[in-house]
């Protein structure tokens, strides 16, 4: 069975000269691919053409192997790759499309259409040590019923996405006390949680946007009781690009529980979230 992993104060928010995120692809198709953290696969996600977002299924039709792609990681270098023509991965994801990268590179990473211009503006990692963006975590997770929780920021990432002259910040924040970076436990323990928020100025004041939450059960699933099992997501950000072309920059959301994984795509404006069709994954 394919998963599906949709969604997910002023201070530390700047605040740049103004910039009208108005553009247009240039001619032709322009495929988006995410790579799976480690050593995993490339990832077909769906493309844009003829001013239309188009599925992995759509995409995959119209794609020839050779492609340039340039290859995206959050506090890395670009890169410029190849990939060949997407194959499905077979059962049980017969519907997931992988395709083959030169030269191979591990670590997760999101790949564009090596001719557009995909982050048309600086896109910064910042410390995670912020008490700013610590008390925002913690009010999510008070609000949330987590009231002493241990916050633990694990990335933050800055970057005006809509070209309008104010940056965004994306928040991670997780806590798995048995548990890998790229993989959550199968069920969390009291405490666990895995955040991901989108910090922003509208209209002049601060609004968070929830793109991943999880939060553990506060009393420990007992496996020999009839309850389903809570099952733990991890939530990460994959990259911040521009997949289409238009000056905005999209948001590749990275999820994970512990027998699947998988990513979508998401357009961010101060009115709020749109998704696209772009997605892929693979689990059981």
């Amino acid at each position: 069975m394919r998963a599906s992993l949709r969604t997910l104060s002023l201070a530390g928010l700047l605040t740049l000269p103004l910039v009208t995120a108005q553009a247009a692809a240039p001619a032709g198709l322009h495929p988006a691919l995410a790579t799976l953290p480690g050593s995993g696969g490339t990832y077909l996600l769906g493309g844009w053409q003829d001013g239309r977002w188009l599925t992995d299924a759509q995409t995959r039709s119209r794609m020839t192997a050779g492609a340039a792609y340039t290859r995206l990681t959050l506090g890395g270098s670009s890169a410029r790759v190849q990939g060949s023509r997407p194959a499905s991965l077979g059962e049980p994801c017969e519907v997931t499309f992988e395709v083959k990268v030169t030269p191979a590179r591990e670590g997760m990473a999101v790949l564009t259409s090596a001719r557009l211009n995909a982050q048309p503006r600086p896109v910064t990692m910042l410390p995670t040590r912020n008490a700013t963006y610590e008390a925002a975590v913690r009010d999510e997770l008070t609000r949330r019923g987590l009231r002493t929780a241990q916050v633990n920021l694990t990335r933050l990432v800055r970057a005006d996405l809509d070209g309008n002259g104010t940056q965004e910040v994306i928040i991670e924040a997780r806590r798995f006390q048995n548990g890998r970076d790229d993989y959550p436990p199968p069920v969390g323990q009291p405490g666990d949680y895995s955040l991901l928020l989108l910090r922003a100025v509208v209209d002049g004041k601060v609004v968070t946007t929830v793109l991943g939450e999880h939060i553990a059960p506060q009393t420990p699933w007992d496996s020999g009781s009839s309850d389903p099992m809570p099952m733990a997501t991890l939530h990460r950000l994959a990259g911040v690009a521009d997949l289409n072309g238009d000056g905005r920059m999209e948001l590749v959301l990275y999820g994970a529980y512990y027998e699947g994984s998988g990513f979508s795509v998401q357009q961010w404006t101060p009115a709020g979230l749109k998704a696209t069709p772009l997605e892929s994954g693979c689990g059981v």
